[in-house]
């Protein structure tokens, strides 16, 4: 995004501040709005893989997945209007980018609407937000020079990104019937039921005031209603959820390679992993928490041949909790809600409006824009008529 010359400076946030922000987690409350879709069991067959047993991943291209937009999902908006303890709505994508944004390197941006007193966190349709990285934050990245390079940052996004949603179909056990959630996939068209199985989970969280705070706003507390993600579930229970996630090696080099290294050196492979990727590993378990997985499952999916970024397979999947993982990770819930609190409280202080959070692509930094009504809704309007 290329900032325009009409466009106001609200704010400039060095990432580091973000650290700083923190409320007390357990004075956070959830509560379940509406479940919608499908839960799979989990099939177990895959926590047997080796690298040795490694299967070839399938692509699932009958199958329809979304990611719809806060604004254009057809349940959030209704409940902000209908409940009115209700000031924001957002989805765990969005939230989860927000949240571990101190990690990232590339840019990325966030619209915030503000109507009548009641926000809107939310993405371009197609932005940045919508992708995966790869590598993103290792010491030797991929190369954008040649955007066209199999291996260019936003091609190794999409690679990431399909595999993702593969691997999230592939390690279901359909031989299984689904746990059925009270309403269907608020996205299948009534004329196209080919949509990924997994469940919608719309959930309340009602974020604590500060007493100390100036403003009223701040001293009371916030709900806001959030569509987070569930892969599947864990079998024998309808309460253990999982969150199916995946990394992908692209061009394995002697020094490391998951085919040579992942069964004996595996937990050094994930350091490696947690330093290349903090970013991505970081947003999949604020999602992980925000819908309130319990489970992580990891798979390591990498290329059947380095020249070609359309076959994989999978050498082996790992299993952590979800919790645990955080703390592995440096993830803590007060920080997480600390910083969606603190970025609902700072865009309340201004008028009715759009506002634009951006990452710089070159410094550790979020600006905060505000932005007219239309911007961005001609490319919409654009791809329409397309």
């Amino acid at each position: 995004v290329q900032t325009r010359p009409e466009w106001t400076l609200m704010r400039e946030l060095p990432m580091t501040s973000l650290a700083k922000l923190v409320i007390n987690a357990k004075d956070v409350q959830f509560e379940d709005v509406m479940w919608c879709g499908k839960l799979h069991d989990y099939n177990k067959a895959f926590d047997r893989l080796t690298v040795k047993t490694e299967r070839p991943q399938k692509r699932f291209e009958d199958l329809n997945f979304f990611n719809v937009t806060s604004a254009d999902d057809p349940i959030l908006p209704d409940l902000l209007q209908s409940d009115p303890t209700v000031t924001v709505i957002a989805t765990d994508h969005v939230l989860a980018c927000l949240i571990t944004a101190a990690r990232s390197v590339y840019s990325w941006d966030i619209i915030v609407s503000k109507v009548g007193g009641k926000l809107i966190f939310d993405k371009r349709d197609g932005s940045q937000v919508d992708f995966l990285s790869c590598n993103e934050t290792a010491q030797d990245p991929p190369n954008a020079d040649d955007p066209l390079s199999i291996n260019a940052p936003i091609k190794l996004g999409q690679e990431a990104s399909c595999i993702n949603q593969n691997f999230s179909q592939m390690v279901l056990d359909q031989d299984r019937a689904p746990q059925e959630m009270e309403h269907p996939n608020p996205f299948e068209d009534e004329e196209d039921s080919s949509v990924a199985s997994g469940a919608y989970r719309y959930r309340k969280i009602t974020l604590p005031g500060n007493p100390k705070a100036t403003s009223d706003f701040e001293q009371n507390p916030v709900s806001l209603i959030v569509r987070t993600e569930v892969n599947c579930k864990m079998p024998g229970s309808e309460k253990h959820l999982v969150s199916v996630k995946a990394l992908n090696e692209f061009d394995p080099k002697p020094a490391y390679n998951w085919r040579l290294h992942l069964e004996s050196q595996r937990g050094a492979c994930l350091a490696t992993e947690l330093k290349n990727n903090a970013f991505k590993l970081g947003r999949w378990t604020a999602q992980a928490i925000l819908a309130g997985c319990e489970t992580m499952k990891i798979g390591y999916v990498s290329r059947q041949q380095a020249s070609d970024p359309w076959s994989h397979s999978i050498l082996g999947v790992q299993t952590y909790a979800v919790d645990g993982f955080a703390e592995q990770i440096g993830l803590t819930r007060n920080n997480m809600f600390g910083i969606v609190r603190n970025m609902i409280d700072l865009v309340m202080t201004w008028d009715d409006g759009k506002y634009l959070m951006l990452k710089d692509p070159t410094k550790s930094v979020l600006r905060i824009h505000e932005v007219p009504w239309e911007t961005f809704l001609e490319a919409d309007e654009d791809e329409e008529e397309e």
